[in-house]
């Protein structure tokens, strides 16, 4: 693959690479986000580095460094967890990529592996498009679910089976194991699609969701064999993306 990461280039090698290679990847991920009390408050941003490291090993695209601060107001109540107000989220995300096609940067996929964070990209990506800048928009749960058969537990959203599996596999070290501990509150097994709105609750009370350790789910059946089928399943779909743009 002649994938690049922009970072590491000059601007006249930034300028001949916009020419070269169509697509650029916007990787976005949490820096600071509650986990649990076992994994790191940086975990999406290990996810989407990961992620945009497979999709560049099968495919040509230019990786941008990855997002790191966004739209995630479930995690106010929780130590470390940050988020910025949804506007100012999309603002970013719509000032980097025009920034980048007004030197040449033809085409934008950006990785999304939030849940929060969906609404304002798709706002923002709508946005690009009606200013003329192509942006396509991969959206997490959206993707991998041809590995879907390795889960065991289907309640659960957040620091589960799921993620804890992928972190496992990127890097088993920043797993706190003796800390993994299943909570399943009666709001996150109901099969209802109506959710109250609000942060997650460390105590009960207050409007939002109860959570107390942050954990939605079961984290205890994770593997990094599960992780490993999950992350590589989700960057073929993104490669397979992007190879078929570019034989149209």
């Amino acid at each position: 693959m002649a994938s690049l990461v922009l970072e590491r280039l000059t601007w006249p090698e930034a300028e001949a690479a916009f020419r070269r290679i169509p697509w650029l990847l916007l990787p976005i991920g949490a820096a600071l986000k509650e986990h649990g009390p076992h994994l790191p408050l940086n975990t999406d941003s290990l996810l989407a580095a990961d992620l945009a490291r497979r999709i560049a090993e099968q495919a040509d695209i230019i990786v941008l460094p990855t997002l790191t601060f966004g739209y995630y107001p479930a995690f106010v109540h929780f130590p470390g967890s940050t988020t910025l107000r949804a506007d100012t989220f999309r603002e970013t995300v719509e000032q980097v990529v025009e920034s980048l096609a007004r030197n040449g940067a033809q085409r934008f996929l950006i990785l999304n592996t939030g849940v929060s964070t969906t609404a304002p990209l798709t706002i923002a990506a709508n946005n690009l498009v009606e200013r003329g800048i192509p942006v396509a928009l991969a959206n997490i749960l959206d993707l991998g679910h041809s590995a879907d058969h390795v889960l065991e537990s289907s309640a659960g959203s957040h620091a589960n089976e799921h993620e804890t599996s992928m972190v496992l596999a990127i890097d088993p070290s920043f797993v706190r194991v003796d800390r993994l501990a299943a909570e399943v509150e009666p709001w996150m097994a109901a099969s209802s699609v109506v959710r109250e709105a609000g942060p997650l609750l460390r105590q009960a009370g207050g409007i939002g969701r109860l959570a107390p350790s942050g954990v939605i789910g079961d984290p205890t059946r994770a593997t990094a064999a599960k992780g490993e089928a999950l992350l590589a399943a989700m960057a073929a779909d993104v490669a397979r993306f992007l190879n078929e743009q570019a034989t149209q």
